[in-house]
């Protein structure tokens, strides 16, 4: 009398389980390690401090660079050759209308339909870099102008539109 064991690890059931319990462990890993890179890794002080790998694992992961552009631009180069070789199997074929229109077309198609998605994309990049652009000039104005005077009845002691300093409010014009 042979007892076959084999059955008995193979149930689906036994399986489903440990499954179960594998994901369930791996999901509550990948959270507290989420978790523990935001805090730690990814913090806004962090910015400029790691170069080679790090630093590239730090801006793809704070989306300091966007990376699909490159990637639309890629698939669009294959698509199109896709189209334009799918074109020319159905002119060897026998259909020249057929395989003139898919290649015409097509490329038309995909072109405009790439250039749409890029151009949000670009509009995305322009509109981070004229923020950029802007917070460093808020800064300067701010850095030259400082604090305008809190005296009662002063009318002095502001920034013009050029951001030159205008005359300051001293304290024995200022009426306390």
């Amino acid at each position: 009398m042979n007892y076959d064991y084999y059955d008995f690890y193979s149930n689906p059931i036994f399986n489903y389980a440990n499954t179960a319990v594998i994901l369930t462990v791996a999901i509550v890993l990948a959270i507290v390690l989420g978790i523990v890179l935001f805090f730690t890794f990814l913090k806004k002080n962090n910015e400029g401090k790691f170069s080679g790998f790090k630093g590239n694992l730090y801006n793809v992961l704070t989306f300091n660079r966007f990376y699909t552009e490159n990637i639309i631009k890629f698939l669009y180069v294959i698509a199109a050759c896709v189209i334009t070789v799918a074109g020319l199997v159905y002119i060897v074929l026998g259909s020249f209308l057929a395989g003139a229109c898919t290649i015409l077309i097509g490329n038309v198609a995909l072109r405009i339909s790439t250039e749409l998605v890029l151009m949000f994309i670009i509009l995305c990049r322009k509109t981070v870099s004229v923020d950029k652009r802007l917070s460093k000039i808020e800064n300067f104005y701010e850095d030259q102008c400082g604090e305008e005077c809190e005296c009662e009845g002063c009318s002095q002691g502001f920034c013009d539109d050029s951001g030159e300093e205008e005359t300051r409010c001293d304290t024995d014009s200022c009426k306390d």
